[in-house]
């Protein structure tokens, strides 16, 4: 028996340099493209989380040296918890996002 598919929508750009002065990068509607593509009807998951998609800073945030530093931390903790979730449910977490970001949160769900 094969686990059921869980999808987890992490619609985040927070890795990514603007693309010109004030701009901000698009990326973070790759999962809501990928599910109006039919993604969802076509892996028929047995539950699909959308996480919110956080606010993009242009800037350094305090107490970091980076971009949007302090909402990675937050994302990753939130992705994280939506992964761990997932595998306690016996589901195969399917996480869509924007950038490579999303790849801590995944990592520490999955350590979880």
């Amino acid at each position: 028996m094969t686990a059921a598919v869980e999808l987890i929508a992490a619609p985040w750009n927070l890795g990514l340099r603007p693309p010109a002065p004030g701009r901000e990068p698009g990326t973070w509607r790759a999962p809501q493209a990928l599910l109006s593509a039919g993604l969802e009807a076509r892996l028929r998951p047995a539950r699909t989380v959308e996480l919110d998609r956080p606010p993009y800073d242009f800037d350094p945030q305090p107490a970091t040296r980076i971009r949007n530093g302090v909402t990675i931390r937050e994302q990753t903790l939130r992705l994280g918890e939506a992964v761990r979730a997932a595998l306690a449910a016996s589901r195969f977490p399917v996480v869509l996002g924007g950038d490579c970001s999303i790849l801590l949160g995944c990592l520490l769900g999955a350590r979880s």
